[in-house]
């Protein structure tokens, strides 16, 4: 049933996605008198579908994409094509054609992002806050570059910073690199170099916002549940001094049959709790452990889990997590339309920052996904919400959009290329020129469509790659 569940939400989420693309190729061929004899959504083998005047609408076998089939579209050789065929067409034309489907896909993406911000979105409240630091990680790369808690980032590499959500993207954004931040330090404005790591193929820096601890659970018998505390209580203090999820565990670790004094918010009102945290060293497991450390070392240049040690002094009985509660954001149709152009903006940065990476060789090409990792992730966020699907089509449709066109021969921007070329020269190129470069660049798809399903597999596997070519 899950991977029933995954091939169908795959197949919405790429049939919108495509169905769109197309539709921008087919509706410019016919404004140009263009002749479109099949729209096939999926390739291979006819399933099903309508022939409507001249075309042949139709569902196909696959469905890890489509296309358009217009007349005389690969005949390179025909020196009297007839008026409604694709090459009878001036290059203009052409290009009009072949630059709508990229088009339409980016227009895809900011018509659903804005009618999203306008319906209203729910965001986490804390991106919404002032850039302050509530954490640094002793050793990590913030911690090195000598930022500390309470400072405020006011722009990174000269980007202004306005809230936590600005910097998400630009730490995320840029692993492996070196940033220049600007921060305000007691009413002084300063800059330093910040070296961000790499985990999970997105930027590590070791800065959190001041996330307070929330109870997922008590446990019975516990002293938490003696001293009254419930799940969802917000934990905001110990001993009247001001609590973190971060440093929460060391506060009560030091403070080992000590009464101690938490204050906690339940139900927007402050209250506080007495209690003793236990020494519970070599205890059950039941317990539950409140104090945790994964151990990270450096690897060829990428972050890596080592180990993880589960530490059982100061147990008071709950299990936490962080307190990061959401807010829904409705705005009008202006802002909307200014909010999109900013995701859309950031969103096609990160695309291009990504692949500039890959060719450089300081991210791998081992994070592409394909379509097994594309069915995971739609299936996970589908069940998320209707908002959040069509918040990840958005971003899909914008990556295809750009990368189609993508000056690479059986693309988009292939036959963009070829057609500008043209033009500088005035004269078409040999039709034995152009059928090289498109089974070149067919090959090409072919060989990364590979890649990226043989990659999606070893996502799963143990060993990752090592599983698949020892």
């Amino acid at each position: 049933m899950v991977i029933l569940y995954r091939i169908v939400s795959l197949t919405i989420l790429l049939g919108i996605i495509v169905i769109i693309h197309e539709l921008g190729h087919y509706i410019a061929a016919r404004l140009m008198g263009v002749r479109v004899e099949t729209f096939s959504f999926g390739f291979g083998k006819r399933l099903f579908g309508k022939k409507i005047g001249d075309t042949d609408f139709r569902v196909s076998l696959i469905p890890l994409g489509g296309y358009v089939k217009m007349a005389g579209e690969e005949d390179y050789e025909s020196k009297e094509p007839k008026s409604d065929e694709f090459s009878a067409k001036n290059r203009a034309q052409k290009i009009f054609i072949l630059a709508m489907g990229p088009i339409m896909n980016v227009v895809l993406s900011f018509v659903v992002l804005t009618i999203i911000y306008m319906s209203g979105v729910d965001v986490q409240r804390y991106q919404t806050e002032s850039p302050i630091i509530g954490y640094i990680a002793k050793g990590s790369p913030a911690d090195i570059s000598g930022l500390k808690k309470k400072d405020e980032i006011l722009f990174i590499n000269d980007k202004k910073i306005i809230n936590w959500k600005d910097i998400e993207w630009g730490i995320n954004a840029n692993p492996n690199d070196k940033v220049k931040i600007t921060f305000l330090r007691a009413g002084q404005k300063k800059t330093t170099d910040l070296q961000i790591d790499e985990f999970n193929q997105l930027g590590y820096s070791g800065m959190f916002y001041d996330f307070k601890t929330k109870i997922v659970e008590v446990r019975k018998g516990s002293s938490a549940e003696r001293a009254g505390m419930k799940a969802d209580d917000v934990i905001i203090s110990v001993n009247n001094e001001p609590v973190n999820y971060y440093n929460m565990s060391k506060l009560l670790l030091s403070n080992v049959d000590k009464q101690i004094q938490i204050g906690i918010i339940r139900d927007e009102k402050e209250l506080s709790v007495l209690l003793k945290p236990a020494n519970a060293t070599g205890g059950n497991i039941k317990t539950g452990p409140l104090d945790w450390k994964i151990g990270m070392v450096k690897k060829d240049n990428k972050i890596q889990i080592e180990s993880i040690n589960l530490k059982y002094d100061g147990v008071i009985g709950i299990v936490r997590t962080v307190y990061a509660p959401k807010t829904k954001i409705k705005i009008s149709l202006s802002e909307s339309i200014a909010k999109t152009s900013a995701e859309l903006s950031n969103m096609s940065l990160l695309v291009f920052k990504t692949i500039k990476k890959m060719i450089t060789g300081s991210v791998s090409a081992k994070s592409l996904s394909g379509p097994i990792e594309i069915a995971r992730v739609s299936q996970e966020v589908m069940e998320s919400g209707l908002t959040n699907f069509f918040m990840l089509i958005a971003f899909i449709s914008l990556q295809l959009g750009i990368i189609n066109l993508f000056p690479i021969p059986a693309l988009d921007g292939g036959h963009l290329l070829i057609y500008t070329i043209e033009t500088i020269i005035r004269r078409d190129l040999p039709p034995k020129v152009k059928n090289v470069l498109m089974n070149f660049g067919f090959l090409l798809l072919i060989m990364l469509m590979i890649f990226v399903i043989l990659n999606d597999v070893a996502k799963t596997l143990p060993n990752g790659w090592d599983s698949i070519l020892p």
